[in-house]
């Protein structure tokens, strides 16, 4: 179902986000090799400047401006939509990674909140190639229509504090996902730890790892 979209909060509203999930990604990387993060959104300076502090490859793929995200969801005829495959070489185009690429981390931000059951399952299929054992991911998510997404670029600023900045852009339209609906859709990610945030959002970390060693439990 796809979420109303969220009435455009004032500029005001900028301001950092605790997060107290993130610093989990640090735990389970290893931080004496080179780390390889994909950023999914735009390449804002907190990130840039927490990550100069580690040997680090950072890789910023700003996959909110592509503009086929609502493809599959505009009353076309059946055959007029492209098709799952389509769906992943668009993404694995816009993902532009060397096919050598094995990436640690993650950074989702509130990215899959943007795309519907068709697009997600499609791009989490073309991100699968970059992937190693022991990648992780972190993103944000509401669970149903009740919670408003706010329309917002996002950073990271310390290990447990994030940035959030007002995006003037028309925030695209909002399709919320269940934790079991996401699990269902990520395919080999799954989720390891979630937590309620006080304004309705939800933080998530992601992980590959059948026997991880973060909880699987939610405080929902």
């Amino acid at each position: 179902m796809r979420l109303k979209r969220a009435e455009s909060p004032s500029k005001a509203l900028n301001a950092d986000l605790h997060s107290n999930l993130a610093p989990l990604l640090f735990e389970k990387v290893q931080v004496d090799k080179q780390l390889v993060v994909l950023d999914v959104g735009l390449a804002m300076p907190t990130t840039v400047e927490l990550f100069s502090s580690f040997k680090c490859k950072l890789i910023f793929s700003d996959l909110y401006s592509l503009e086929f995200f609502s493809d599959s969801d505009q009353g076309q005829d059946q055959d007029q939509l492209p098709s799952h495959q389509q769906l992943v070489e668009k993404f694995t185009a816009a993902l532009n990674l060397n096919s050598q690429t094995k990436i640690d981390i993650c950074l989702f931000w509130d990215f899959f909140n943007y795309l519907d059951g068709t697009l997600l399952t499609a791009f989490i299929e073309a991100l699968q190639p970059y992937l190693g054992e022991n990648t992780c991911g972190y993103g944000l998510g509401v669970l149903n229509t009740r919670c408003q997404l706010p329309n917002y670029q996002y950073g990271i600023k310390k290990l447990d504090q994030l940035t959030q900045h007002f995006c003037s852009e028309e925030q695209k339209p909002v399709y919320p996902h269940s934790q079991r609906d996401l699990n269902n859709l990520l395919g080999y990610f799954s989720i390891d730890k979630s937590r309620l945030m006080p304004d309705g959002r939800v933080e998530y970390i992601l992980s590959q790892d059948v026997d991880s060693k973060f909880s699987k439990n939610s405080i929902f």
